[in-house]
C-alpha cells in the first residue's frame, strides 16, 4: 500500500466512524424524545414528528432506526423492563418465612416502581391482565409467586387464579396511578409500605404493619 492509498483509507475510516457515531446519537436522541413524550401522554397521543421535533432530528431520519412509532414505544418498554426485572432477579433476602418474604419482596416491587414515577407511567400504559402488557409482565414476574401461594391458603381456592389476579390487578394499578398523583409529595418508601398493606389485603393475607424493607437494601 502506498503512503497516499494509506491516507486514504485511513480519512475513510474515519469518515465511516463519524457517520456511526453520528447515527448512534440521533438514535439516543430519538429514544430519549419518545419516552419523555410517552411519560407525558398516552403513546397513542403522540406522532413521528413531534418525537423528531423533540430530538431535534429531520423527520425523515427516523424511519433510519424504527419502523414506526410503536417499534419505537416498544423499545423502550423493553429496556424499561430489562432494567426492572434485573434488579427483581437480584433481590433474594435472606428470610425463610414465607409471610415475611412475600411482605418483603411486594414491597421492594412497589419501592422500585414508585421511585421512578417516569418508569411507573410508561409501564401503565395499556395491557391488561392475561394480554402481557408490560405492568402485568412485572408484576407476574415480582409478585405472581405469592398470590399463587395466597390463593392456595384456601380462603380464594375456590376460584379461579385468573379471576383473583384480574381483581388485583385492578387494585394494585389503580393504587399506582392514584399514588403518582401525589408525585409532588410522593414518598416511594410510605407509599411501597401501603400499596404492599393493599394488595395483601385484597388476597386476604395477614398483613402485619411495616416497616417491611431488608436493612441495607434498596432498589
Amino acid at each position: 500500500m502506498t503512503a497516499q492509498s494509506k491516507i486514504a483509507g485511513d480519512g475513510e475510516a474515519e469518515s465511516g466512524n463519524g457517520y456511526q457515531r453520528r447515527r448512534r446519537e440521533t438514535r439516543r436522541q430519538l429514544l430519549a424524545a419518545g419516552r419523555a413524550l410517552f411519560v407525558e401522554r398516552a403513546a397513542e397521543q403522540v406522532s413521528i414528528e413531534s418525537i423528531t421535533d423533540r430530538a431535534g432530528v429531520a423527520k425523515g431520519s427516523f424511519y433510519n432506526h424504527f419502523d414506526s412509532r410503536d417499534a419505537l414505544f416498544e423499545e423502550i418498554i423493553e429496556d424499561t423492563l430489562k432494567g426492572l426485572l434485573q434488579k427483581f432477579a437480584d433481590f433474594e433476602p435472606p428470610i425463610d418465612d414465607p409471610l415475611w418474604l412475600g411482605l418483603v419482596r411486594t414491597r421492594f416491587t412497589f419501592y422500585t416502581l414508585l421511585s421512578d414515577p417516569a418508569a411507573c407511567r410508561l409501564l401503565l400504559q395499556g395491557g391488561q391482565p392475561s394480554q402481557g402488557g408490560a405492568i402485568d409482565r412485572v408484576l407476574r414476574a415480582t409478585v405472581g409467586d405469592r398470590l399463587a401461594w395466597g390463593v392456595s391458603l384456601g380462603s380464594l381456592s375456590h376460584l379461579d387464579p385468573e379471576l383473583v389476579y384480574a381483581a388485583y390487578f385492578g387494585v394494585v394499578t389503580e393504587t399506582i396511578g392514584y399514588l403518582l398523583t401525589r408525585e409532588d409529595g410522593l414518598d416511594a418508601g410510605a407509599a411501597a409500605d401501603e400499596l404492599t398493606q393493599v394488595s395483601f389485603a385484597a388476597l386476604g393475607l395477614p398483613h402485619p404493619p411495616p416497616p417491611y424493607e431488608v436493612p441495607g437494601e434498596s432498589p
